[in-house]
């Protein structure tokens, strides 16, 4: 009995000796499958919590606007973006009284009162810039300076994805010169030269197309169809524009080039056929003109027009000349009634011409480059900006600027009728002397003065100058200006 209760007794032990590992193995194994799966779990909510949180700063991407100028909100994915836009324009100068030849008369037909000193709020727009989707664009500002609400740039773009080409719809200059298709807060001067306000370049409603070089931005061609400008309230918008203009614009080493011509064809507005040439005395504070054509019966003119400009590091040189031939402009124009012709206007016996220019050279004394882009000049950065501990850009500019409105149509029967209408328009001819000083602080400030000096010859401001031994054409009489701007945009 002892022996089999002992082998009894030591094989029972062996097996107990022998499941206790057994049982300890399967409980780690049940402990590390638990902590896999508990990890697999953790695993899964790390990378969901990534997932969100890279959706999160893409929606913050989206929610926090970057800064160009002013803050733009974009959505690149689906192609929205939006910028709103703003300029301010604070003018003050002095436009001199006429001071002519020394047996002049009274200069006719000024208001004195609106010359001398004057300030104004020269521009005060408020707008927004972006994308669509389908690679649409818009643009569009409103003028609220002196009280009222003005429309420039109202623009809807296409821009074609395999074509280096857009299309553009809205309010917009027609393609006329480099000075006008140069932003007013980007010139060298406080205005555009003499011969823009001269031949009557405005914003129109219109359709435009342009193919250019995006990769290198070496040419540039743009033609357009325009009707009568946007705040025309009228619904005999008869009138309309077509427009060509080309650009070519190397860069022959260091030296960036600009060679471009335009063409317009303008016809006047059926009952309303008539156009009148006139220029202010290089600033808009006062609402004078010393050469001015009246209104001339016409129906309509043609243009054309040369650009050359070159940039060599902080050199830039820029020259323009346009001529514009009046059409129609004579007293035995035919009339048509099933068109409603109506002409407005002094009468003719001939078709008039009428020409303007300029020169300038500009140079920047703090190292920058004036910049260009598009057939257009640009904005300059600034180097050392004044928010940095610099001076900001400092830039001289001279120009020389030219208008002739005054043309000979048919010879008088008489010599007492010799510079009057119907045989001669006497609108004068304007020769401005400019020099101007700008100081960009920082790239979206800027301080402009403005110094000028005008010859004036013949035109109807000239008639009452007393003169004997000079014709009514010749007579002419000086007039100095000054003027300065402070400009803030974003």
């Amino acid at each position: 009995m002892s022996r089999t209760f002992t082998v009894a007794a030591l094989l029972a032990g062996s097996a107990f000796t022998l499941c206790a590992p057994a049982q300890a193995a399967a409980q780690d194994s049940s402990q590390i499958e638990d902590l896999q799966a508990k990890i697999e779990l953790l695993q899964s909510q790390v990378e969901a919590l990534q997932e969100a949180l890279q959706g999160v700063k893409a929606q913050q991407a989206k929610a926090v606007p970057s800064w160009k100028g002013a803050p733009e909100s974009a959505d690149k994915a689906s192609g929205f973006t939006f910028k709103p836009k703003g300029l301010a324009q604070f003018d003050a100068g002095y436009v001199g009284f006429p001071d002519g030849d020394e047996q002049r008369g009274t200069v006719s037909g000024l208001n004195f009162g609106n010359l001398g000193f004057n300030s104004r709020a020269r521009r005060l727009v408020l707008g927004a810039e972006g994308t669509l989707p389908g690679r649409f664009g818009y643009k569009v500002e409103f003028n609220f300076a002196q009280g009222n609400v003005d429309y420039e740039d109202i623009i809807l773009t296409y821009d074609f994805e395999t074509t280096p080409l857009q299309v553009s719809v809205g309010n917009f200059y027609p393609y006329s010169s480099l000075e006008t298709m140069t932003s007013s807060r980007l010139g060298s001067m406080m205005e555009r030269a003499s011969f823009t306000d001269a031949f009557n370049y405005n914003r129109r409603l219109g359709i435009g197309i342009q193919y250019s070089d995006k990769k290198n931005d070496s040419y540039l061609f743009q033609a357009g169809i325009f009707s009568t400008p946007i705040n025309d309230a009228s619904f005999n918008r008869t009138g309309w524009q077509a427009s060509l203009r080309g650009i070519y614009s190397p860069t022959l080493g260091s030296t960036r080039l600009h060679i471009g011509a335009n063409f317009q064809h303008r016809s006047n507005n059926k009952e309303s056929m008539g156009q009148q040439y006139r220029t202010r005395p290089l600033t808009q504070i006062t609402d004078q003109r010393f050469i001015d054509t009246t209104t001339l019966a016409s129906a309509g003119d043609d243009t054309v027009g040369v650009e050359l400009a070159a940039i060599h590091k902080s050199l830039h040189v820029a020259a323009e000349a346009q001529k514009v031939w009046v059409r129609d402009a004579f007293s035995s124009i035919t009339l048509d009634p099933d068109n409603n012709d109506t002409p407005n206007g002094t009468l003719l016996n001939g078709d008039p011409s009428f020409w303007g220019g300029y020169f300038e050279v500009g140079y920047f004394l703090t190292g920058e480059t004036r910049a260009y882009k598009g057939g257009k000049w640009d904005r300059t950065k600034v180097l050392k900006p004044w928010s940095e501990g610099g001076w900001g850009a400092l830039q001289v500019n001279g120009r020389v600027d030219y208008v002739d409105l005054s043309d000979r149509v048919d010879d008088a029967p008489t010599t007492g009728l010799a510079f009057s209408a119907p045989y001669y328009v006497n609108g004068g001819k304007q020769l401005g002397l400019q020099a101007s000083l700008i100081w960009n602080p920082v790239d979206w400030v800027r301080f402009l003065a403005q110094v000028g000096h005008l010859e004036v010859t013949g035109g109807p401001r000239a008639l009452g100058l007393v003169d004997p031994a000079k014709a009514p054409n010749k007579r002419s009489f000086g007039v100095d200006t000054f003027a300065a701007r402070a400009q803030v945009e974003f």
